[in-house]
């Protein structure tokens, strides 16, 4: 068989195999291979998936024969071969189902006979030296082009379709709460910005924090001053200013943790001079540093006040394909970066390595780089606890893009040998995942540099087809270029729809966050070769206000792409015109033509996007510092005499106007009371009453709650409860459980009347919600903490009178299972049955809870019922472990059942056994999302 192979036919039967396989991954298709653990083997898995590989092997063997005509003896030997090499990927790559590994290994056997056919027809086709020389070069473009792309397939493939995880679900200790201390470092940033990023750090809901301020190196008075102003006689804020003071920020935050620093913090947080923080942000993360081995945590960087403009959207979506891929994959191998904000690092491990680096412009990522060196491990929790302002200028998200790509070069440039697999120094304790993910990541800022020299590449062999040269620089043409082709364009198909998953956004949104994407190419590519040629960078900060609208300026910023893209586009216009137009090379070089085009789209699309997106108080930085710098060149263009007699002349006119008009009385307007809000009635007073009802039924009773937090936004409402109410925590686990939408959701705000009693001051409906978080204690005293998303246009359905009359408050704090105003939750009892008609057995410590909307619910319990652990144990590592389970809550002396619900479709997240003492153990089970 072997001796009718034929390197031609691998060729195409690669890349058929790639196109099916790629329909697969793109497909439902990709979840029919969750696992095949039946009998708990990895030879199964292998066996199973092995008959997979055949089977697609075998189809792309009949269809290369019948559109290429080959002969199935040579089809069979390359088949052979790209069975193979998927069997090895299962053996590499356990934990991504069999669609998964066939895709990956479709995509490397692609690659790989792409390479090997390129240079066999180097060697067979080229006719001089300088020829093959040129191929050559050409071969290891495509080599390191392949490898990059390769990382990014990587990404993909175990995002969409992995089926195991290798690193357990974390858990938080909710008692565990450290001093924590919040960085916030600022240079030139807009007052009214910063400030507001300070009141929402302040408003943090955690017992044991500071916030140090730190503006460094910013010149005017005017910008640093009402940030220092109002910090001051704040209680747990500290302002600093220097000025110059060297490093950058990474000098600035080296000064603080060094000097300002309270020396009871063991965590250093860093937030970003933009970024609104959620108040539940250190209670939800830093009780994640209980465990020893933490050394950092990063959360999902999130976005604001981009509603409304199909520009900021597309640039917000470009930003989140990282966070929604690379960092959910990288998270599963401990291989997460530091991003710089809405992160935390434990002191002693960022003091241990030295602190931040002043000579790198990425200190973020370089700083975890060192600490997972140094033995530590770094976490990622995909929840968003922060939004920041996107860049409002094009001009700024390229200066952020050079930041980024020039500080990959230099983290490339400074560790590359602590990156390479035989470092095996005392002190480098980095995994082998670690290694390459840092390595690819730097790397991966060379896929822009490449894409500029293939269209050079482009452009010589354009110029010679045209000039009827003999010469050769590539021997790949007509059908010969579909594989290179098809290794690009799928690529980024999978990349797009990956995002499209995670986000559930349209194809456009997908195709205009692309458009954003490519149009940084020239960018990142000048960054890679600014950073392989000199070591040292400035700092450019990434502007927070919009330049000046004018479309010549948007052109020149990208003048360099306007005219690659032209060039090429010239190019292909003269080889369509020639005698016989090799079609295939002209949409090649249309295809390249069109990513540098993305560039001045991007950026005259951003003037449009500044004058609508463009937040108030940016607006009025912006607008203040362009007349300081118009008064400025006025007053250096008056001579120093005329200065002089100007201020001399108004002295004089203010005196004489002094003493002959008499002062004006100041004029004060009458403040009009306003209605009751729900906000004032949770603020005026401590007594204030609120209750909760879910659903339009009149007949509906409303429950008590607590701990109520209402926050409002121009765009949406959120509501933070506590309750102790069964009935209520059983409609919100349903509700969480059937996909987290609620319709109609009631709030009765009650305060004291005259005579004491209670009256309804304040009833709000709002017409849908959604389950944002809930996290419930059903044993026990029952009590769980939830939170709804809410729109924030509301109306009022119910007067407070006919309220009143309906009686919906009536013997609440008598009913088992409710807590009322003043009455404390009865003792509940909680049972567990696996299966249908199975035994109930009873369990304790019961905690449910989702982390996302629409997300997976989490059951945890512990039991010592001997059969209920027995199953549990039998059914761990399975995909779907337990089909069906129901929960019980019996609540109050009679023992009723209080709240059931059944959950179908559960996985075994997490199990431990106490086999000391009393038998017993604890279990996680996670319900998928719906």
């Amino acid at each position: 068989m072997f001796l009718k192979f034929n390197i031609y036919d691998l060729f195409f039967l690669s890349f058929v195999q790639l196109v099916l396989s790629t329909m697969l991954v793109l497909s439902p298709a990709r979840t029919i291979g969750a696992r095949f653990r039946w009998t708990g083997s990895r030879i199964t898995e292998l066996l199973v998936g092995g008959v997979e590989a055949v089977a697609i092997s075998a189809v792309a063997c009949v269809v290369t024969h019948e559109i290429w005509g080959l002969p199935y003896s040579s089809l069979e030997a390359g088949a052979y071969l790209l069975v193979v090499v998927s069997v090895v990927v299962m053996a590499l790559q356990p934990n991504t189902n069999v669609v998964g590994q066939v895709f990956y290994a479709s995509y490397l056997s692609a690659s790989f006979a792409f390479i090997v056919y390129a240079a066999f027809i180097a060697v067979s086709a080229t006719h001089s030296i300088l020829e093959a020389l040129t191929a050559s070069l050409v071969i290891l473009l495509d080599l390191a082009a392949l490898v990059v792309w390769i990382s990014n397939i990587n990404y993909v493939s175990d995002v969409l379709c992995r089926s195991r995880r290798t690193r357990p679900l974390p858990q938080a200790d909710p008692g565990y709460k450290p001093f924590v201390s919040l960085h916030i470092p600022a240079y030139n940033e807009p007052p009214e910005l910063l400030i507001e990023t300070i009141k929402a750090v302040e408003r943090i809901d955690y017992p044991n924090f500071e916030v140090v301020v730190i503006d460094n190196n910013t010149k005017d008075p005017a910008v640093w001053g009402p940030v220092e102003e109002y910090c001051r006689g704040r209680e747990r804020v500290r302002f600093v200013h220097v000025a110059p003071w060297p490093g950058y920020k990474a000098g600035a935050c080296n000064l603080v943790l060094r000097r300002y620093t309270d020396p009871r913090a063991e965590i250093i947080g860093l937030v970003d001079a933009d970024d609104i923080v959620q108040s539940h942000y250190l209670r939800e993360t830093a009780g994640y540093f209980s465990d020893p081995n933490i050394g950092f945590v990063q959360t999902f960087e999130g976005n604001r006040e981009y509603q409304g403009s199909n520009y900021y959207t597309a640039c917000v979506d470009s930003f989140q394909a990282f966070y929604l891929s690379v960092m959910s994959s990288r998270n599963e191998r401990d291989t997460v970066p530091f991003v710089g904000t809405m992160g935390l690092f434990r002191r002693s491990a960022l003091t241990a390595v030295g602190g931040w680096n002043e000579w790198c412009i990425c200190e973020d990522t370089e700083a975890s780089l060192r600490v997972l060196k140094d033995g530590w491990s770094g976490l990622y929790i995909p929840r968003c606890f922060g939004r920041g302002v996107v860049p409002p200028s094009f001009k700024g998200m390229l200066t952020q893009r050079h930041r980024w790509c020039f500080g990959g070069m230099q983290i490339m440039r400074l560790h590359w040998r602590s990156l390479m697999p035989w470092d095996r120094s005392p002190g480098n304790h980095l995994t082998g995942a670690q290694r390459r993910d840092y390595l690819m990541a730097s790397v991966g800022w060379f896929r822009d540099l490449l894409m500029l020299s293939f269209s050079l590449l482009l452009l010589a062999i354009t110029g010679l087809l045209v000039a009827d040269s003999r010469f050769a620089v590539s021997p790949m043409d007509g059908s010969r270029s579909l594989l290179p082709l098809s290794l690009i364009i799928i690529a980024t198909i999978c990349m797009l729809w990956t995002l499209r998953l995670w986000t559930t956004m349209s194809f456009k949104r997908a195709l205009l966050s692309l458009l954003i994407s490519l149009s940084v190419t020239w960018v990142v590519a000048l960054g890679c070769l600014e950073g392989m040629a000199r070591r040292d960078a400035v700092f450019l900060r990434t502007s927070k206000v919009a330049g000046r609208r004018r479309i010549r300026t948007a052109l020149r910023l990208t003048r360099v792409e306007t005219t690659l893209a032209v060039v090429l586009y010239t190019g292909a216009g003269l080889l369509a015109a020639s005698h016989h137009p090799p079609w295939l090379l002209i949409v090649i070089i249309v295809l390249q033509a069109t990513v540098y085009l993305c560039g001045p789209i991007a950026s005259v699309w951003n003037l449009w996007a500044v004058g609508v997106a463009a937040p108030e108080y940016l607006q009025r930085f912006e607008k203040r510092r362009l007349r300081a710098d118009r008064r400025r060149r006025s007053w250096a263009r008056l001579p120093r005499p005329a200065v002089a007699g100007a201020a001399l002349t108004a002295l004089c006119a203010g005196g004489v106007a002094s003493a002959v008009l008499a002062p004006v009385p100041l004029l004060h307007t009458a403040v009009l009371r306003h209605a009751e809000s729900p906000q004032s009635l949770l603020a005026d007073s401590a007594s204030t009453q609120v209750y909760l009802k879910l659903g339009s039924s009149a007949s509906g009773a409303y429950y008590f709650i607590t701990s109520v937090n209402l926050s409002t936004t121009s765009a949406r409402a959120k509501l933070r409860f506590s309750t102790s109410s069964l009935p209520l925590l059983g409609e919100i686990l349903q509700a969480a459980a059937a996909g987290g939408q609620i319709s109609h959701v009631s709030l009765a705000f009650r305060t004291p009347g005259l005579n004491g009693r209670p009256t309804t001051e304040f009833v709000d409906t709002f017409g849908a919600a959604a389950v944002a978080s809930v996290k419930e204690n059903l044993s026990g005293a029952p009590a769980g903490t939830v939170s709804l998303a809410l729109p924030a246009v509301s109306q009022v359905v119910s007067t407070p009178a006919a309220l009143q009359r309906v009686g919906p408050f009536a013997g609440l704090s008598g009913l088992s299972g409710f807590s009322g105003v003043s009455g404390s939750a009865l003792a509940a009892k909680v049972y567990v049955t696996m299966g249908t008609g199975a035994p109930s057995y009873p369990v304790t410590a019961v905690q449910v809870s989702q982390a996302a909307p629409g997300g997976a619910l989490s059951l945890r319990f512990t039991t010592p019922s001997l059969p209920l652990l027995d199953g549990i144990f039998r059914d761990q590592g399975n995909a779907v472990a337990i089909p069906v389970l129901t929960l019980t809550v019996r609540s109050g002396e009679s023992g009723h059942p209080a709240l059931t619900h059944t959950f179908a479709g559960l996985s075994v997240g997490s199990f431990a056994e106490n086999l000391s003492g009393s038998l017993s153990g604890t279990a996680t089970l996670v319900a998928p999302a719906r």
